[in-house]
């Protein structure tokens, strides 16, 4: 039985510096020089959570009863046992990020999706490797693509008469030629938009030139996509390139949550402030106020209600929200005693892009809606089993004042697109 390598990369982008992304692997090939991390650390993928698996091709068939149902049947269909393997080593490397992922695969046209999720896959192989994207609230796309002569050929195919001009001028046309096929495959497949033409509807906004970095493209219609690409070298000492493409939100939703008297309200405010984007205050508050602090679980549901529609018609290209609807699954829980099925299904279908939990390192501020001044660090355990559960992308946030205000900054500005 020959060495398996798998490859774990976690990517994080500068929304507004595009600063270049952080990049951590699981295990690393000898001659990649990147840095190497223990699986154990780990525990969540970060920002966005966008996590990117590849490994190379199996050599037997012997894990086919990972597939789906639909899958079966489409591997079934394959002539050779060589695209055979490449088909299941792309879904083994799914089953990396979370096991049994590969078996909820299911299509829409030729889109693969993963039943009862609203997580986003995207899969691809080269005949080296295989590999699988995983993103927990953007669509993704993901392509891997060796060094091919046939570019240049059928550059006209792909590319803008534009685009030609810029890639032929510019310090490595072959790369850039390389890279701009990735780009524009790995968008087709994040977009899932009937004839998309790749000359004509995508539009790149960038050349590569090195062999690894990140830009942005449009696509017919006004949407955008962030696009990271790097090249490896295989044991042989040949190079492959991975291309992967993001669609980036036309409004970032930050959620600021944690236990009570934690700061929330304060940071959002600040942050807001800083960044010069709205900052949705607790709704909560104004209902109780009104109801002079008496409630039971029906008022619950009014204020997720409310508060849902009051986040959803609330524009910019970031968002702040002091708390949502993870505050009233563990209110209902703590208070009432119960889970409801409504709240569970308002968080699936509202999931924001990232949250800020507030560490209560702070002195406690009494006030008539505050219930729980000793119980504060259990409850923020019960908030990061939530978030940890369910792989929603989440900064811890830490300090005092200045300090704490800092700490959020940068864990925005360090992680987000």
């Amino acid at each position: 039985m020959g060495l398996r390598i798998y490859l774990l990369l976690y990517f994080g982008y500068s929304w507004f510096s595009l600063n270049f992304p952080s990049i951590l692997l699981l295990i690393m090939v000898s001659d990649v020089k990147f840095k190497h991390i223990k699986s154990d650390q780990i525990h969540k993928p970060g920002l966005f959570g966008l996590i990117l698996i590849y490994i190379p091709i199996i050599n037997d068939l012997q894990g086919s009863q990972i597939l789906s149902t639909e899958d079966k049947k489409r591997f079934s269909k394959f002539k050779t046992e060589q695209k055979k393997r490449e088909f299941l080593t792309a879904r083994i490397a799914l089953n990396k990020i979370d096991k049994g992922f590969s078996q909820k695969i299911s299509y829409k046209g030729q889109r693969p999706f993963l039943k009862n999720e609203i997580d986003h896959i995207s899969l691809s192989h080269s005949n080296s490797f295989g590999i699988a994207a995983w993103h927990p609230t953007l669509p993704v796309g993901i392509d891997i693509e060796s060094d091919r002569d046939q570019f240049k050929k059928v550059s006209k195919k792909f590319l803008s008469p534009n685009e030609i001009n810029k890639i032929e001028s510019s310090p490595n046309p072959k790369l850039a030629r390389r890279i701009a096929w990735g780009a524009k495959e790995s968008i087709f497949k994040a977009a899932d938009q009937k004839s998309l033409s790749f000359s004509k509807d995508i539009q790149l906004e960038f050349i590569a030139t090195k062999i690894e970095g990140k830009g942005v493209a449009n696509i017919i219609g006004g949407r955008q996509y962030v696009v990271y690409w790097s090249l490896f070298k295989d044991s042989r000492k040949n190079d492959h390139a991975i291309v992967c493409a993001i669609e980036k939100p036309k409004s970032l939703r930050i959620v600021l949550t944690g236990p009570e008297s934690s700061g929330k309200t304060e940071l959002a405010n600040s942050l807001s402030k800083y960044f010069k984007m709205p900052f949705v205050p607790e709704y909560a508050r104004e209902y109780l106020n009104k109801k002079n602090k008496e409630y039971d679980l029906s008022d619950l549901l009014k204020i997720n209600d409310a508060q849902t529609k009051i986040q959803k018609v609330t524009d910019g290209e970031m968002v702040f929200w002091d708390t949502d609807i993870i505050t009233i699954i563990i209110w209902a829980k703590e208070k009432f005693n119960t889970k409801n099925e409504i709240f569970e299904k308002s968080l699936k279908e509202n999931v924001p892009h990232f949250y800020l939990l507030c560490n209560p390192d702070l002195d406690w501020e009494q006030d008539d809606l505050r219930e729980n001044p000793n119980d504060r660090y259990r409850l923020l355990r019960e908030y990061q089993s939530i978030l940890t559960k369910r792989r929603i992308p989440y900064a811890h946030i830490q300090g005092k004042g200045k300090i704490r205000l800092a700490n959020a900054i940068d864990s925005i500005q360090s992680q987000v697109f």
